[in-house]
């Protein structure tokens, strides 16, 4: 039996390991549950979002952390925050090199196309992200790359 864990596939293997796996079921019963429910409940609304696109007024940077979650700390609705996710919250200086740099291209779209008021970092405790970057930099830890 081959090791399917996707660190150890490489290439078309890799692409073929995720396309083999359904959906957790967990997952798909929360989509049909939110659609029965909250979308259902809410429908008008959620083709108003569609229709008229999105019109945020805060841009929030926060870390990919699963235990995060940037709309339920602020009490915000579906639209309220344009959000973009990395670890550790980072936000890499300006460059106008050609190279893709998502979070500047996504606080680019954010000011220029969708006018956002405010940009917000969102930090938290105990972040993996931060004490990796500080064990790396201090030499405690070898480099990722």
């Amino acid at each position: 039996m081959t090791d399917a864990s996707p660190s150890r596939l490489t290439g078309s293997d890799h692409a073929t390991a995720l396309r083999a796996r359904p959906l957790p079921r967990f997952l798909a019963d929360r989509y049909r549950g939110w659609r029965a429910t909250t979308y259902a409940d809410n429908k008008g609304w959620h083709r108003r979002l569609a229709e008229e696109g999105q019109r945020p007024r805060i841009m929030a940077i926060a870390c990919c952390d699963s235990r995060v979650n940037v709309n339920q700390v602020f009490s915000a609705e579906t639209g309220d925050i344009f959000l973009h996710r990395n670890i550790a919250s980072l936000v890499p200086p300006y460059a106008p090199d050609g190279d893709p740099h998502g979070t500047s291209a996504a606080v680019e779209y954010a000011v220029r196309m969708l006018r956002v008021a405010h940009l917000l970092v969102v930090g938290h405790s105990d972040c993996g992200g931060v004490q990796g970057c500080h064990d790396m930099c201090s030499g405690a830890s070898a480099s990722l790359g």
